[in-house]
């Protein structure tokens, strides 16, 4: 299972945490080939279709609600993975799937608080920040020390789901989801997806406090806690921390940093620590910020192994519509070496 899918421009959050005004319909698609220099290549394609229904739409009595679906389609044209890493470097790379609910399910907010109902994936909610999105390894996003641990509802996988947010002020925002304890395959069956069983799956809870502030320059800092109660994992718990903080933005240029780290201290956990850091660059090759430099190293420690990675990622916006993105990856997993490049381009309609 993928560490999380990063949607590089920050589309995938499509507002379900507020019920929205107007009904709107987006497609994404992103394509990607990838090589490892070598006799291994693979070229991997997402299609991404989501929208939103405010309630008042269907009666103007019913308002501060709305419907929401993202569908996902997953193609990769030699389905098999041109290296065997165990964070993956690609954040769209997986099996062949057809129309999986990645979200379906009905929002509804009031004053500081909003609450949803239905079939969601964790990737929505928790470590898609601004810089973070930019990077295409998938722990970047979701860290090992929760995916490589607990079956969770990460991309490309979903699950039954109560989600709330609640925000008593500008800068403080708190979130946490109730899961269903396993995320099913819908490969084997598409109603899986929808099981709710909490004695054989146990049931994952998320919480994550966050403040963001934009007063000595914009910054996003939060803790959260994952705990797995029941079924075979028995209150199994793991927490995490990011930093994201901007430390130069004018109308041309930004730099900033980001900083993760996360623990998983339950005995059995494949993976018990992990951390990272990384630097952002925006405008430094074109004006009004079109392009985006990423740098982030990172390593995650298991249990009898440990991996670290670079990865140097640049994206730019060619139109308002098509970015493209190159990406190289050098990634050591115990004593063996791999580089990687890829090329993503990234369409989005309307």
């Amino acid at each position: 299972m993928k560490k999380w899918l990063i949607i590089s421009v920050g589309l995938m959050v499509i507002g379900t945490t507020a019920a929205q005004d107007t009904t709107y319909f987006t497609v994404e698609y992103y394509t990607e080939i990838q090589s490892n220099f070598g006799k291994k290549f693979n070229w991997v394609n997402l299609l991404s279709l989501m929208g939103e229904l405010p309630t008042e739409k269907i009666s103007k009595r019913w308002k501060n609600g709305s419907f929401n679906i993202d569908l996902i389609t997953i193609y990769s044209v030699f389905n098999e993975r041109i290296i065997d890493d165990l964070m993956d470097f690609s954040n769209i790379d997986e099996d062949n799937l057809i129309l999986n609910p990645f979200l379906l399910g009905y929002t509804h907010r009031w004053d500081k608080v909003s609450l949803f109902g239905g079939v969601r994936n964790v990737n929505i909610d928790y470590f898609a920040t601004p810089y973070t999105t930019l990077f295409t390894n998938s722990s970047a996003g979701i860290f090992p020390t929760l995916d490589a641990n607990f079956p969770l509802a990460n991309y490309p996988l979903s699950a039954v789901c109560l989600h709330v947010e609640y925000q008593p002020t500008e800068n403080w925002l708190l979130k946490s989801s109730l899961y269903n304890g396993v995320a099913h395959d819908p490969r084997r069956n598409p109603l899986r997806s929808f099981t709710v069983n909490p004695r054989e799956d146990g049931i994952a809870g998320l919480s994550e406090l966050s403040y963001s502030q934009n007063k000595f320059g914009s910054g996003v800092y939060s803790i959260g806690i994952l705990v797995h109660a029941f079924g075979k994992y028995n209150a199994a718990y793991s927490l995490w921390g990011a930093i994201e903080q901007t430390v130069f933005d004018n109308d041309r240029r930004e730099i900033g940093f980001l900083i993760h780290g996360g623990i998983a201290p339950y005995k059995k956990s494949e993976c018990k620590f992990y951390y990272a850091a990384g630097g952002y660059f925006a405008g430094l090759f074109t004006k009004q910020k079109k392009d985006q430099l990423g740098i982030y190293f990172n390593e995650a420690i298991y249990t009898d192994i440990r991996e670290q990675t670079m990865e140097i990622t640049w994206q730019y916006q060619i139109m308002e519509n098509i970015a493209i993105q190159p990406t190289f990856h050098c990634i050591r997993t115990g004593k063996k070496v791999a580089c990687i490049g890829l090329f993503r381009a990234i369409f989005t309609v309307p």
